[in-house]
């Protein structure tokens, strides 16, 4: 009979242990796939990048080279066009990350719960001059866009660049039609079909509108007598639960920056294969192109310029002070010497 208690006895220990460890298993599968950083345990980000403006090159080397996992980060990288079409990704519950030059990330942030963490790109001379207007026929000069039709990519930075531009040039937008597009080829179609006159062009996509017949710089972004900055942009929810998450994501990005500027040549195979890019048009551009990673008093300042002409103008739908749109200090831990605001 004691025998008998004793195999019993035994065999409800080793159903007990069984379960024990099968629910120590599911908990720990559980807690793999959450979004809370503690240890080595990997955080999941869905990051929302462009394939036009500048294709981020910088996920994309980051994710490639696998500085995203080294820093426990599960990148979840997803392609858009535009940087307006990140945020909107962003904005619609399809990624916690976005990209947007400075117009876009204004307007966002005064339509959604989001907040700045980092600048990515800044504008200098090098860029301004590679950012250029180009255009059809006999335009010449500013002077001969009077009674054009203008291709303006609608919601971005593009319709702050010919705000600025007419402005410059004393010309009003009583003196131009806007032909807006969504994408560069909606934008190469246009200026095929002579519907569209003059458009800005920037990047490995300038070859593609000079090839077509009768296209040709009359300026850049010089005579505009402005730069374009770009930011990271993320769901302030993210950065509020998981800043660990976002720190790392920076820390990887960082990396990735770094990379893209040593690894040129190899950069350019990168953006071809991945979007199809001319590899000699990417090289140019990369050496053109100012990848930063930071935030400084002058990224304060420029914001604060393009905000007030979006107030001016009446875009904003609701006004907001930037400071409680800024969230950095998950950059001020990854990278403290590239904040000093």
């Amino acid at each position: 009979m004691k025998k008998k208690k004793l195999k019993s006895s035994i065999i409800l220990f080793s159903l007990f242990s069984s379960l024990l460890i099968a629910g120590c298993s599911n908990s720990s599968k559980e807690t793999s796939g959450r979004t809370k950083a503690a240890g080595s345990e990997t955080n999941p980000i869905r990051m929302a990048i462009d394939t036009a403006a500048g294709g981020s090159l910088q996920f994309r080397q980051a994710e490639k080279q696998g500085f995203f996992k080294d820093s426990n980060v599960d990148a979840k990288l997803s392609n858009f066009a535009m940087g307006v079409d990140t945020i909107n990704a962003v904005l619609t519950e399809q990624a916690d990350t976005g990209i947007a030059a400075d117009y876009v990330a204004i307007n966002s942030l005064a339509k959604g719960d989001l907040v700045i963490v980092a600048t990515l790109t800044r504008g200098n001379d090098k860029t301004s001059k590679a950012n250029q207007l180009l255009a059809n026929g006999n335009i010449k000069s500013a002077a001969d866009l009077k009674g054009k039709k203008i291709g303006v990519n609608k919601g971005t930075v593009n319709e702050y660049v010919w705000a600025q531009y007419l402005k410059a040039h004393d010309l009003s937008e009583k003196d131009i039609t806007y032909v807006p597009y969504s994408t560069p080829d909606e934008a190469i179609v246009g200026v095929k079909k002579r519907d569209i006159d003059a458009v800005w062009v920037s990047g490995a996509l300038l070859e593609k509108f000079k090839s077509i017949e009768g296209v040709h710089q009359i300026d850049d972004l010089t005579g505009a007598g402005i730069t374009i900055d770009s930011y990271l942009l993320a769901k302030k929810a993210l950065v509020k639960e998981n800043p660990k998450a976002v720190e790392n994501a920076l820390k990887a990005l960082n990396e990735g920056v770094q990379y893209v500027q040593n690894h040129k040549e190899e950069t350019a195979k990168l953006a071809f294969e991945q979007l199809k890019l001319p590899e000699d048009g990417v090289l140019k551009d990369l050496d053109r192109n100012n990848y930063v990673l930071g935030f400084t008093k002058e990224d304060a300042n420029h914001l604060e310029e393009m905000k007030s002409w979006m107030e001016e103008k009446g875009i904003l739908s609701k006004s907001f002070s930037l400071d409680d749109k800024l969230s950095l200090e998950p950059l001020k831990k990854a990278l403290p010497e590239s904040v000093n605001y």
